[in-house]
């Protein structure tokens, strides 16, 4: 820089004011921070467990796929059941569409492949199930059992 004369640019006074390495790695930072913690969050998964599995499957369960199942939900925190379809549904299983988000979330991705006569057990975390307003910002565990399928209107077996 000319002596008593102004930066020909703000370039030339930062690499010779010996902020520009400080001014680097802030402009890096301030891109990379906000992307990097976004990528750290890891996304929730539902904790499957097959409790029974039929001898023979004719069929596994697919999006779209209309679902008998009966099912007994329990707060894992202290294992209090919730819900049954044995004791709060008059001993009726219930019909739902898989993958359609007709029921919970943790449901969708959980019961995906099961077989008519499996049982499986459910560890479904708040995210992907009654969140925080619902059962109290707790992990649902769900003991599930399917008795019928149907391909559903919306089951990719129907296309």
């Amino acid at each position: 820089m000319r002596s008593g004369a102004l930066p020909l640019c703000r370039w030339e006074f930062l690499s010779r004011s010996g902020d520009m390495r400080l001014f680097l790695w802030s402009s890096v930072l301030t891109l990379l921070v906000p992307a990097l913690s976004g990528a750290l969050i890891p996304e929730p998964e539902v904790k499957i467990e097959v409790l029974q599995k039929p001898f023979i499957c004719h069929r596994q369960t697919k999006g779209g796929d209309l679902m008998l199942v009966h099912y007994e939900g329990y707060l894992e925190k202290d294992g209090s059941l919730f819900h049954s379809t044995h004791k709060h549904n008059n001993g009726q299983p219930i019909w739902f569409t898989l993958g359609i988000l007709e029921a919970l979330k943790g449901w969708d991705q959980g019961l995906k492949g099961m077989c008519v006569g499996e049982k499986r057990k459910l560890v479904i975390p708040p995210a992907l199930g009654y969140g925080k307003e619902g059962k109290g910002n707790n992990h649902s565990t769900f003991s599930c059992g399917t008795r019928a399928l149907s391909k559903g209107d919306r089951s990719h077996c129907s296309y």
